[in-house]
């Protein structure tokens, strides 16, 4: 795809038309944002191909009760506006300069991935000058690629959530049904199995949220479906063999 746009570019400008020219660089700028949502998507896929074929739900399943769902994914800087005041620190040495939106999106999110390519994981609150600063910790990009959670665990894309530690002890398997079958009509296999591989300082309770990877895929193909309270099952017998645990 790139190379036929910059073949456009090139021969717009040959033919000597400023505005043709003008107009190719704007198409090889959107083409990007493209790359970017269809690596996304390919990664999503990628975490998700665990265990691709549906698995019946069974009367044998054992019930665990209603749980409050919501989600979470990983922050991207280019999501965010505004002038870069916000410090991030890692062991006293600042790091970066980013927005406070994306500093704040950092904290609520657990993580984010800066314009450098670097993935900063979320450690505490910090103050600079009277100015909102983090203290985080920058891990592998490779090892990690959409974050980390809890147990040094790499989070999964519509297989990994957070729930809290006092519910489900991590490493649970969890059996979702309703959640697999939102996720297939959104146009990605799944078995409905997840794991809790991850936690978080709100989550507390009969509550569960689930990490999308990417907040503009989840919001194009699931935020207009997802519903607020999910039946969840035991999925340790079913699921173990499904999802690996780390």
């Amino acid at each position: 795809m790139v190379e036929n746009l910059t073949w456009a570019a090139e021969l717009g400008m040959k033919k000597g038309g400023k505005n043709r020219f003008s107009l190719m660089v704007k198409v090889i700028s959107m083409s990007k944002k493209w790359i970017y949502l269809l690596g996304s998507l390919s990664f999503v896929m990628v975490g998700m191909t665990g265990c691709t074929r549906q698995v019946k739900q069974s009367k044998h399943d054992k019930a665990l009760g209603t749980y409050r769902l919501s989600v979470y994914w990983l922050a991207h800087e280019n999501w965010y506006k505004g002038r870069r005041r916000a410090p991030l620190y890692q062991k006293r040495r600042r790091i970066a300069w980013v927005s406070e939106r994306f500093a704040r999106a950092i904290r609520m999110q657990g993580s984010g991935r800066l314009r450098n390519g670097w993935i900063v994981q979320y450690k505490s609150r910090c103050r600079y000058k009277r100015r909102f600063c983090l203290r985080v910790k920058v891990i592998n990009a490779k090892r990690y690629p959409m974050g980390i959670g809890a147990g040094r665990v790499a989070l999964q894309p519509f297989r990994s959530v957070a729930a809290d530690r006092r519910q489900f002890p991590h490493g649970t398997y969890l059996y979702i049904p309703a959640l697999g079958r939102l996720i297939r009509k959104g146009g990605w296999a799944h078995n409905g199995c997840f794991a809790v591989h991850d936690r978080g300082g709100k989550i507390r309770g009969r509550r569960l949220d689930l990490f999308t990877g990417n907040r503009v895929l989840f919001k194009r193909h699931l935020q207009k479906r997802l519903p607020k309270r999910i039946k969840v099952y035991a999925g340790d017998t079913r699921c173990s063999t499904k999802i690996a645990r780390r």
